[in-house]
């Protein structure tokens, strides 16, 4: 399944700036650069969940992260000027933040996809940090844990 990334206003206001400084008589050797980064940074980003994993593409990039690597992946709280973000860890320390336009989506198609994966709340952590304790009476010592 492929979705689509979040539009991000502030992107677009940079680009506006940086052509607006252009116009008023800044070097072009200057800004020129800055906006060919702002454009690649504006270059819509997709996430597209393959069979062999999560499929990350942009400007000039492509990943692919296996779903066996991927040990959590959580909803992060908006910030001032940014939208919020989907953090994916993968690997050792391997880290990456996402803007899919529906998170909600996002994350059940990734728990859907990777079964060494429990959802907790809204977050998806490794089965083996998840633990479910049964509390039960025990016949001669009070309480015990299965």
């Amino acid at each position: 399944m492929t979705h689509s990334a979040r539009v991000d206003w502030c992107v677009f206001a940079a680009i506006g700036l940086a052509l607006a400084a252009t116009f008023w008589g800044t070097s072009y050797w200057i800004t020129a650069p800055v906006l060919l980064i702002l454009v690649l940074c504006a270059y819509p980003q997709s996430y597209e969940t393959t069979a062999a994993g999560l499929r990350v593409r942009d400007a000039l990039t492509q990943r692919l992260i296996p779903y066996h690597a991927i040990t959590m992946v959580a909803p992060t709280k908006a910030a001032m000027l940014s939208p919020s973000r989907v953090k994916v860890q993968f690997g050792w320390a391997g880290e990456l933040l996402l803007a899919p336009a529906d998170d909600d989506q996002f994350i059940a198609d990734l728990a859907e996809r990777s079964p060494h994966l429990i959802r907790r709340g809204s977050q998806l952590v490794l089965r083996d940090r998840h633990v479910i304790y049964h509390v039960s009476r025990g016949p001669a010592q009070g309480f015990s844990l299965r």
